[in-house]
């Protein structure tokens, strides 16, 4: 994407000077047409971004959501097993421990998802704001040489 941006500024770039000395006109416009179907194709593809980065978005509140859950019954587990333990029931206390450590487990794989989501919304942002700031730079470009 980022090369042909560039490719196709840099043709532009060297194509405009040569057909205004020839006095072409037809080529000039057919460089206009392709340079509008570029701008087209940017503007899907950022808004195609923009879809994903509110797909991680929700998908990030929901992993936090079960995070949280997921948490607290891992703290319900600990109360019991310290209740059991108070009583002497030690077979209770070693079930419940067992239970806590899988609720454990869980967490473990929903913090791991967070980070991972949250790394997914953190790179698509900054690839469509490098896609933005690229276009801006490729249509004040065309502007000046015009």
């Amino acid at each position: 994407m980022k090369t042909k941006l560039i490719a196709t500024a840099l043709v532009t770039a060297f194509a405009l000077p040569v057909f205004a000395q020839t006095g072409a006109p037809a080529p000039v416009a057919a460089t206009g047409a392709s340079a509008a179907q570029q701008v087209k194709k940017d503007t899907k593809e950022i808004r195609q971004e923009t879809k994903d980065i509110r797909a991680d978005k929700a998908d990030l509140s929901k992993d936090r959501k079960e995070l949280v859950v997921d948490r607290k019954e891992r703290a319900v587990d600990q109360r019991r097993e310290d209740a059991a333990i108070k009583r002497g029931n030690m077979a209770a206390a070693e079930k419940q421990e067992a239970k806590r450590e899988a609720e454990q487990k869980e967490v473990n794989v929903d913090r791991r998802d967070v980070a991972k989501d949250k790394t997914d919304l953190h790179h698509d942002r900054m690839e469509r704001r490098h896609e933005r700031h690229e276009r801006h730079e490729h249509r004040h470009e065309a502007a000046q040489q015009k």
